[in-house]
């Protein structure tokens, strides 16, 4: 009884602390908490949202080893960079560091430029994080 009641608090949580846009007459939901995509409440495929945002390289969660991943990056260049959880996992008041790598529109946090050779992460003030190493 517990676990049904969590998981129907999770999902109207969830539905709250969406952002809603628009895309080619379709709305889109992006759920911060989730680093995750949906129409109509279906979670879009990497592929769908790949064509959501071509300038941005996807990365998603199940490719981070120990909480880590090395991508390239050139030292006077900047990579796009999106985030996209492909787990079961949560992302509850994760925030990206450093500041600068943040995304203008703070409401799809999962949205990274990374600048020149700067690691990136995604942390938790409990501590817990995930980092993107620039080699």
């Amino acid at each position: 009884m517990k676990k049904i009641i969590l998981s129907i608090l999770l999902l109207t949580m969830s539905s709250a602390l969406a952002y809603t846009f628009n895309y080619n007459g379709k709305e889109i939901n992006y759920n911060e908490d989730t680093l995750k995509f949906y129409e109509n409440d279906r979670v879009l495929s990497k592929n769908e949202v790949q064509s959501l945002f071509p300038d941005y390289e996807i990365v998603t969660i199940s490719q981070f080893n120990n909480k880590k991943i090395k991508i390239k990056n050139s030292f006077f260049k900047s990579k796009k960079i999106l985030l996209l959880n492909d787990t079961e996992r949560t992302f509850h008041l994760f925030y990206i560091y450093p500041e600068a790598s943040r995304y203008t529109d703070c409401k799809v946090k999962s949205l990274i430029t990374i600048h020149s050779k700067k690691n990136v992460r995604l942390k938790h003030s409990g501590g817990d994080e995930f980092e993107i190493i620039v080699r």
